[in-house]
């Protein structure tokens, strides 16, 4: 009698018809209450199609305890919010880890149930790392009704914690280990029997015996197929489901089509049996596996670095009293006290105390940094010697190294297009591969040698995995990403390092950019008799208060009285108004006070459009530039400015740095035409500027490039931040881009390559199942060592 399935985890129904539903016009059992209740909720909430295009059987659901909900509504209070969540804007930001997810349909099922929320704004859950991203109103909906909301669906949600991550690593690797030692020990026992078989055959022995070793050996195989390469046909499973063939897809097919004809030979006593091949095989694709496994691992632990300095508690200093409190909680104000030995918990400025810290995690220069009363530190970095008291400017989740830490998780969630078209080769290729093998096995067995179909079909199958092909882009680009990370290169949009390889025009903008930013006034020249000096510079100072530019930062030793403006507006790229004593006070460029330019001017000051004054402003050229137009245009690369200065100084500077070309007094407008205008030449720009006032110009390049922005990080629209105030870095940036381009076509070529050459030898019967199971391990090696020489560029 045959045992019925739960129609939701697929284990035995022992309850009789207890438990059932009424689904599709069919009546559905279930294994249990826990089981019955999340099909309920799934059926109720119109989400059945997860039924049809899931490609494994859900975790077996249990109903959710009182205990359970107990816990959960412990995440709702707003300490703990505050401690495992981020406030981005008006919405509350959250990563889940989320356990039971089996495929790509769980995933679908969870954001389709969440996004029916009116609270959620946002959610993304990817089922390879079983992490959710979700922005919701807390207000509306408690985090602990979200994660109860998951758990109805049968899947168990709780705040991410690297700590967990770690440990989620160390199972997996004892998984590995154990299927390791499984194939291992069962090989060896399989391969002794397998050298009595073969030396009875030409000593002869006794048909009884040749039977027991035989069974003998199918029984030591069966842990092998049943466990330790289960992995391969569980994946091969689920592509076929999905109707998506991966490379899981073939490797399966030879080893339970060589251990299924081994089977059957030594029931039925006929033919021969090949239980060592299949003991083998899994045996050296798991350590394949295994090694694929620990450089894939090592390429994402480089870019986790971060997560594990996150400071976790700091030393509140109130009232001369030291109390130890989260550091999540630390606020704009507070007062902390960094001993020697710890880590900085928030961004701030030191009080008192002298000392040297390390910011090689942050920077990337690993010699020690003093500090001393007014000097910033930053969140991560480490206090050598000394103690410090300091003032927290911006809290943990605000700081640089926080913003690092989501600025990098984005990018390494992305996939770029190359990425998705070799996956999409990889599907092909292994489609066509079956093919092959058919047509293979029925030339062998019905016009060559019938006797050698078996083993050069089974040779057509491993040889041509395209395991590699399908490596060959993402490990390449992981590893990219995390040298560039740690050179102080944050690559926000991972489809730029596609993209670096082409660029052919490099436009630099001059404030700030090819300039320290640090301005200084040299000269004041009046355009009226009605207000003197002073008056003049304090007006430009009340107004430049409200503008975060660099020029701003000239004018604020000028503020000697506070006026009363009003209407106060900035005009992005030409300068700042507001309303003054009922008549309309500009400052900015010529343009935008309606002003003749002069020779040197910078800055212009109008009332009711009448002019008042003209600044001329000094601004130090970064020591590095010099050698950096130098470097890109002996690589080919035409270098140019746009700026909006209009006076004299960009010439000069064009004329000493020896640009290509040059154009000054631009607003952002013209900025981007001149952008669209070498695009429309079929040029590729990469456009390099302070992310202050260069966001259209950013969006109009292929790749826009923004320097060190100090705590503003997540406002830049650049595809690639700067973390290190060098502008020698984008020379790395280049240089980074072709080395993974040159990574990323080795492999392909090789992945390739490898495959136009070994399929006709396989084909024609070269290649046995043991050369083949070694040249397919040894190709997926090859390509994830290779894509791990970007590490140590």
């Amino acid at each position: 009698m045959a045992i019925s399935r739960c129609y939701h985890c697929h284990e035995p129904v022992l309850t009789g018809e207890r438990f059932q539903l009424q689904i599709d016009a069919e009546q559905a059992l279930f294994c249990c209450a826990g089981c019955q209740a999340v099909a309920e909720t799934i059926i109720d909430s119109g989400l059945a199609d997860y039924y049809k295009f899931r490609t494994e059987a859900a975790v077996k659901a249990e109903l959710v305890p009182a205990e359970l909900q107990n816990k959960l509504q412990q995440y709702d209070s707003a300490d703990v919010l505050a401690d495992i969540s981020y406030q981005q804007q008006d919405m509350t930001e959250i990563e889940l880890s989320i356990s039971g997810m089996s495929c790509a349909a769980c995933a679908w099922l969870i954001e389709k149930q969440l996004k029916k929320q009116p609270a959620v704004s946002k959610v993304s859950i990817n089922s390879s790392t079983q992490r959710a991203l979700l922005s919701w109103h807390p207000e509306q909906l408690p985090l602990s009704q979200i994660m109860l909301l998951i758990n109805q669906l049968g899947y168990q949600a709780s705040p991410f914690i690297a700590d967990e991550q770690e440990q989620q690593f160390k199972q997996e690797l004892n998984r590995y280990l154990k299927r390791l030692a499984v194939s291992g020990i069962m090989t060896m026992q399989v391969m002794m029997l397998a050298f009595a078989l073969y030396f009875g055959e030409y000593s002869g022995i006794e048909p009884s015996h040749e039977g027991y070793l035989r069974w003998i050996s199918m029984l030591l195989t069966l842990p092998v197929v049943l466990y330790a390469a289960l992995p391969f046909v569980s994946s091969a499973w689920r592509s076929i489901k999905a109707r998506q063939m991966n490379m899981d897809v073939p490797v399966s097919l030879a080893l339970y089509y060589t251990f299924f004809a081994s089977a059957w030979a030594t029931v039925f006593q006929t033919g021969e049996v090949y239980f060592e091949s299949v003991c083998m095989f899994t045996f050296l694709l798991q350590l394949g596996k295994f090694f694929e496994f620990r450089a894939r691992a090592r390429a994402r632990d480089s870019t986790s670095n971060l997560l594990k300095i996150m400071p976790v508690t700091a030393t509140l200093l109130q009232d001369e009293t030291l109390s130890s409190c989260s550091a999540r909680r630390l606020q704009a104000g507070d007062i902390i006290l960094v001993k020697a030995g710890e880590t900085l918990a928030a961004d701030g400025k030191v009080l008192t105390g002298h000392s040297s810290v390390d910011e090689s995690m942050l920077s990337g220069e690993y010699l020690p940094v003093p500090k001393q009363p007014g000097d910033e530190v930053l969140a991560g970095s480490v206090n050598h010697d000394g103690v410090l008291t300091v003032q927290v400017q911006q809290p943990l989740q605000r700081s640089r190294l926080g913003q690092i830490i989501q600025l990098q998780q984005q990018a390494l969630h992305q996939k770029p297009k190359l990425v998705e078209k070799t996956d999409q080769l990889a599907k092909y290729f292994v489609e066509r591969l079956l093919l092959i093998a058919l047509a293979t096995f029925l030339l062998w067995y019905f016009w060559l040698d019938s006797s050698r179909a078996f083993w050069v079909t089974l040779s057509v199958l491993v040889a041509t995995c395209p395991c590699a092909l399908s490596l060959a882009t993402p490990t390449a680009i992981t590893c990219a990403l995390a040298q560039l990370n740690k050179r102080g290169i944050m690559i926000k949009n991972s489809q730029a390092l596609e993209m670096l390889p082409q660029i052919s025009h490099i436009v630099l903008d001059k404030t700030g950019t090819l300039t320290a930013g640090h301005f200084s006034v040299t000269h004041c020249q009046l355009l009226t008799t009605a207000y003197s000096k002073p008056e003049v510079l304090n007006l430009i100072a009340n107004l430049e208060q409200y503008s975060e530019h660099p020029i701003a930062a000239a004018f604020s030793r000028y503020l000697t009285e506070i006026l009363p403006l009003s209407d106060i507006s900035i005009h992005i790229g030409q300068g700042i108004s507001a309303n003054w004593q009922g008549q309309q006070l500009k400052v900015g460029s010529a343009a935008f006070c309606q002003q003749t330019a002069l020779n040197n001017a910078m800055v212009y000051l109008s009332l009711d459009n009448q002019p008042l004054a003209a600044i001329s402003l000094a601004d130090e050229l970064r020591a590095e530039v010099a050698t950096l137009v130098t470097n890109l245009q002996q690589q080919g690369l035409k270098v140019g400015m746009l700026t909006g200065d209009s006076s004299n100084q960009p010439e000069q500077l064009s004329a000493l740095l020896q640009l290509d070309f040059c154009y000054k007094g631009c607003n952002p407008e013209q900025k981007v035409a001149h952008i669209q205008h070498l695009v429309a030449q079929s040029h590729k720009v990469l456009m390099l500027g302070d992310g202050i006032n260069d966001s259209p110009a950013f969006n109009a390049a292929h790749i826009s490039v923004a320097v060190h922005s100090g705590s503003d990080l997540s406002k830049s629209q650049a595809d690639v931040l700067l973390l290190q105030p060098q502008l020698n870095l984008v020379q790395q940036l280049l240089q980074g881009g072709r080395q993974t381009s040159r990574i990323i076509k080795q492999n392909l070529a090789w992945s390739v390559g490898y495959n136009l050459i070994i399929i006709p030898l396989a084909v024609a019967g070269f290649v046995s199942p043991y050369i083949a199971v070694l040249g397919m391990s040894f190709s997926s090696l090859l390509v994830v060592s290779n894509s791990l020489r970007l590490l140590k560029k």
